[in-house]
């Protein structure tokens, strides 16, 4: 089995951090003399929460777009919601590396990670290693609901995405095998969909790869996958219903090699959103993206019944799509990589490197940032909070942006259960906790220098 942390809270007596320094506050070695047991059950919050990043100051602390009032007494600041942050380390003497995470209605928190021997740089084998990949929940003060392990399995690229209700939806490639969840064999790219206690219900091949997965709000859920075919690579978009039959299903035309139409969300509206890196043409419904040897970024929209709804292109940037999470205001905020130029909203970004940028809900450009990546730069994601405050991570770094794409913060991350004096942190997946805060899964290293490291996947509230 697995070795997992017990939760960590703060210390009895211990006066809580702001909001600014407790998202970043379990540094080296900092939870190490806290206690594990069962953590005070929290009062719920009484109002909606913002991930804050913002550092310190001498008076309360305030959003950017809170007024502050012109004249008069001031008015009453709300009581900043009692929050414990906790850290479970996951994994064992293999190297865990996070993968996938995704929230509820309730607020449970659904990950998955893989394990796998230590083989790379030239480290050796150690006793009690071992390949799995390991479903879990957790509660949203960070008890363990369950934990569902299948071993000897090598998967590629495994997601999660959750239903409102609790049902999860586990992604991933079978890329040298036949795999096994209890349902007999998945094949390829598979879709496989749990009951909200971890029990498998069905699951289906959803094309040689798959990308991109997201839930409905019906139990119902999306994929973005491809096929091969002689003529090159279909990109594929279908929508399941909670019983696993196609509402619709979108078998695009052949694209040229380096095509990636890897990012997949719902928008408020209910259009399905499509996003990626184009090489050359792709004609859809009519409408033809991109240029013959070109390359460039598109947005695809597609109604409830699978037809393209509008189409946005960046032409000429050679970079990809990896997060994209939908906007209270009807659009969505995007993150990846590129090289080159890449210009939107009356901003250009030129060289290379991250970026995170916001659209409206028909595609109109609205704001562009660089992202900072730190010294182990990783594909960047990027989750929305109750306020519409869009966070991304890169590596080991977190950056805010308020809703009209004003960088509110920028922060390093530090470890957590750290004794060795250094942990490299990278973050692979993020989610938002209402009431509650900012969810990070990852991997950070344990050993420091030499061949003797240890890679173990965390997952962590950082707290509002």
């Amino acid at each position: 089995m697995h070795r997992e942390s017990g939760v960590h809270t703060a210390r009895p007596g211990s006066r809580f951090l702001p909001a600014a320094l407790l998202a970043l506050a379990v540094g080296c070695g900092g939870s190490g003399d806290e206690p594990t047991g069962t953590p005070e059950p929290q009062p719920p919050s009484p109002a909606p929460v913002a991930v804050a990043l913002e550092p310190p100051t001498s008076e309360p602390s305030r959003l950017p777009s809170d007024p502050r009032p012109e004249s008069g007494s001031p008015a009453p600041e709300e009581p900043a919601p009692q929050v414990a942050s906790w850290f479970h380390r996951l994994g064992g003497p293999q190297d865990d590396t996070g993968t996938g995470l995704a929230v509820d209605g309730t607020g449970d928190i659904s990950v998955v990670w893989l394990s796998s021997p230590r083989m790379d740089e030239d480290r050796e084998p150690v006793p009690g290693e071992r390949r799995a990949l390991t479903l879990a929940r957790y509660a949203p003060d960070g008890q363990v609901r369950w934990t569902r392990e299948f071993s000897r399995m090598r998967v590629a690229s495994p997601s999660v995405a959750v239903a409102p209700s609790g049902e999860l939806f586990l992604t991933g490639n079978a890329f040298l095998y036949p795999l096994d969840f209890g349902l007999g064999a998945a094949n390829d790219g598979f879709l496989v969909k749990f009951s909200g206690d971890g029990q498998a219900l069905w699951q289906r091949r959803v094309g040689q790869k798959v990308y991109g997965v997201a839930a409905d709000g019906e139990g119902g859920v999306l994929v973005a996958a491809e096929e091969w075919v002689p003529e090159g690579h279909l990109p594929v978009l279908a929508h399941h219903d909670a019983e696993g039959v196609f509402r619709w299903t979108r078998q695009l035309d052949p694209v040229a090699e380096g095509t990636a139409l890897h990012a997949v969300t719902f928008l408020p509206s209910g259009q399905a959103l499509l996003a990626g890196r184009l090489v050359g043409t792709l004609t859809v419904d009519g409408r033809t993206f991109g240029t013959a040897h070109g390359r460039g970024l598109v947005l695809l929209a597609f109604t409830s019944d699978g037809r393209l709804a509008w189409g946005k292109e960046v032409r000429g940037v050679e970079g990809h799509v990896t997060g994209v999470k939908p906007a209270p205001d009807g659009g969505v905020a995007l993150v990846g990589e590129f090289r080159g130029s890449l210009p939107w909203g009356g901003t250009t970004l030129t060289g290379s490197g991250a970026f995170a940028l916001a659209a409206g809900p028909d595609g109109a450009e609205h704001w562009l940032h660089s992202l900072a990546c730190g010294a182990r730069p990783a594909p960047p994601v990027v989750t929305v909070d109750d306020r519409a405050q869009v966070v991304a991570a890169c590596g080991g770094v977190l950056s805010a942006y308020a809703p009209e794409g004003t960088q509110r913060d920028e922060r390093t991350l530090s470890p957590g259960e750290c004794s060795e004096g250094g942990c490299p942190v990278v973050g692979t997946a993020l989610g938002f906790v209402p009431g509650r805060g900012l969810m990070l899964l990852g991997h950070q290293r344990h050993g420091g220098a030499g061949d003797a490291w240890d890679q173990e996947a965390f997952l962590r509230l950082l707290g509002p």
